[in-house]
């Protein structure tokens, strides 16, 4: 009797294992269904930007509007550090002289800089330089093809006396560069802008507009357009016991729009800092920074044209998670709000890599604390962001997944707008080349994907630090297969449609089938292939069912089918066969209607 109970116990037993097991693969599956995956475009590891001799460090990037990238970098390949830039293609060639054009090599050391498009497929650069001695501020032009186009090693963007540090730089929209900055000329630091137009004009006040001059500290400023020739310029602020955030929004005519001084946008207990800022897309901008009222947390604030604030006083909470969240990085979701992203020391996890989406009301939409963009082994560092160009992101960082000393390598992982991580669990490796890869950084390349630049040291004993970049993007969704692949002229039948790389369950897909030839009272849709589409069910991202009929003059031959589900376009050459009358029903399923 025992024996027979141990045995039904054991037959239980095995049933529930067995649906244990059913359980976790189907959610397992659900879990893979909800990713694509991602390609390097470019060679493994990265095309080489500069390899010069010495070391080429702190690289910065623009988009090129053709789908390529501008790239810019300090380079101490000379005596001292310059600047130079190297215009990549999207399909991974460089435009430029081999290593680069030099944009200022001028006495002493040129360091910091930054880049912004200039709208007609060049830059505008600008940097701190050392020519005089004390630290100025200077920019240059460089055009498509690579040629300098004003004053030979930089415009004079500010020479005024002691130090200025810190050059921040967004478009003007007309071919020029709105460029902000930190400056000593009165002890402690202030901000100052200059606007400097397409042929290396100053447009402002000489060596700067006053942007904030509070006699107390100013400190690291961030910049974003105002979407009419001005700006909207952030910094710390020193003017309490503890550091705050304050704003100012200053017009295309040097002209401040807001409080003398700037308005408040954070200015609770302790500290605020490392802040950065992103356009509202509607004359405003949204600030997100590091905030210590608690432990370390991240914050965020949206400022009107007018300079009101939008949100709840002294910002909304985008992660306040147990432990520390620091090094914020924003970037719009094309909608009026964001996403931000951040390095995430969360109890038991590393350092890891979070992001959250705010909306133009300041109401989170993603899971609370963030959605978790990399928890691979060991620590993650670094965090840009740049948009999809579809309401969401991509997010690359540096990892030490590897283990290894002095050997991180640099991830990318895209999140969409609702939150879902679309590429390999972890991320998508970009370099694990040997050495450390230092400093991502990246563009959109205009086609739904990203172009990132990085310094390296895989040749560190030759030829010192390097520069590499490499292109990222979905692999494009395709339609694989139809089945049934065949039908006669006249029948209606049910097909399956199996795509890669789709989601058809993510908005209602509409089904093509495209070639051929039908008669002209058809559909506009149908015209061309002599079949019509009638209902779609979906199955799930990869597969669908439609209901269809071969009209009784469709030609015969080969049939495209293409699925259109939101913006998503997949397509499928040749999948589907119109059979002639005479072949009797070649390939037709049984279960055809």
């Amino acid at each position: 009797m025992m024996e027979e109970m141990s045995g039904k116990t054991d037959e239980k037993g095995s049933l529930l294992l067995k649906s244990i097991i059913v359980a976790a693969v189907a959610l397992t599956l659900l879990l893979v269904a909800s990713l694509c995956f991602a390609g390097v475009m470019w060679e493994e590891n990265g095309v080489a930007i500069c390899t010069a001799a010495n070391d080429q460090v702190l690289s910065q990037v623009t988009s090129d509007g053709s789908g390529g990238a501008i790239t810019t970098w300090r380079d101490s390949r000379s005596v001292y550090s310059d600047i130079y830039a190297q215009r990549i293609d999207q399909n991974g060639n460089t435009q430029w002289t081999a290593d680069g054009v030099a944009i200022c090599t001028a006495a002493n050391n040129q360091y910091e800089p930054q880049i912004t498009s200039d709208g007609f497929g060049g830059a505008i650069i600008t940097w701190h330089d050392e020519r005089s001695g004390a630290p100025d501020i200077y920019a240059q032009r460089v055009d498509s093809d690579g040629v300098v186009q004003w004053t030979a090693d930089g415009v004079a963007i500010c020479t005024a006396a002691d130090n200025q540090y810190d050059p921040q730089i967004t478009s003007d929209g007309s071919g020029g560069a709105i460029i902000t900055w930190q400056d000593e000329r009165l002890w402690p630091p202030d901000i100052y802008a200059q606007r400097v137009d397409s042929d290396g004009n100053i447009l402002w006040t000489n060596d700067g507009q006053a942007i904030c001059t509070d006699i107390h500290d100013q400190w690291y400023p961030k910049i974003t357009s105002d979407g009419s020739g001005g700006a909207i310029i952030a910094w710390w602020d020193g003017r309490s016991s503890f550091f705050d955030i304050y704003a100012q929004r200053v017009d295309s005519g040097g002209n401040v729009q807001w409080t003398a001084n700037g308005v408040a946008i954070c200015t609770a207990p302790d500290f605020q800092q490392f802040l950065q800022i992103t356009s509202d897309d509607s004359g405003g901008a949204i600030i997100t920074w590091e905030d210590r009222r608690s432990v370390i947390d991240i914050y965020a604030q949206r400022v009107d044209e007018n300079g009101n604030t939008q949100w709840t006083a002294n910002g909304v909470a985008i992660c306040t998670a147990p432990d520390n969240q620091w090094n914020p990085q924003i970037t719009s979701d094309g909608s009026g709000g964001a996403i931000i992203t951040w390095e995430d020391r969360r109890p038991y996890q590393g350092q890891d890599i979070y992001a959250q989406r705010v909306d133009s009301g300041g109401t989170v939409q993603w899971t609370a604390d963030g959605v978790a963009i990399c928890t691979a082994a060991n620590e993650k560092y670094l965090p840009q962001i740049a948009s999809d160009g579809s309401g969401g992101a991509i997010i690359t960082w540096r990892d030490d997944r590897s283990g290894t000393y002095y050997d991180r390598d640099i991830y990318a992982q895209r999140v969409d707008s609702g939150g879902i991580v679309r590429w390999t669990e972890n991320g998508e490796a970009i370099c694990t080349a040997a050495g450390d890869q230092c400093g991502p950084q990246l563009t959109s390349d205009g086609s739904g994907g990203a172009i990132i630049t990085w310094w390296d040291y895989r040749s560190y004993y030759m030829t010192g630090e390097d520069i590499y970049a490499q292109r990222i993007t979905d692999d494009p969704a395709t339609i694989v297969e139809v089945s049934p692949e065949s039908g006669q002229p006249g029948q209606s039948m049910l097909v399956t449609i199996t795509g890669e790389n789709t989601h058809f369950t993510e908005g209602q897909p509409e089904v093509r089938f495209t070639g051929g030839f039908a008669p002209f009272e058809l559909a506009w849709h149908d015209v061309f292939s002599g079949i019509e589409v009638g209902e779609v069910n979906v199955l799930s991202d990869t597969e669908l069912t439609a209901e269809i009929y071969i009209v009784d003059k469709a030609r015969p031959g080969l049939r495209d089918v293409e699925v259109v589900t939101g913006d998503e376009v997949a397509e499928g050459h040749d999948l589907f066969e119109v059979l002639s009358e005479k072949e009797g029903g070649k390939g037709v399923s049984k279960g055809g209607k």
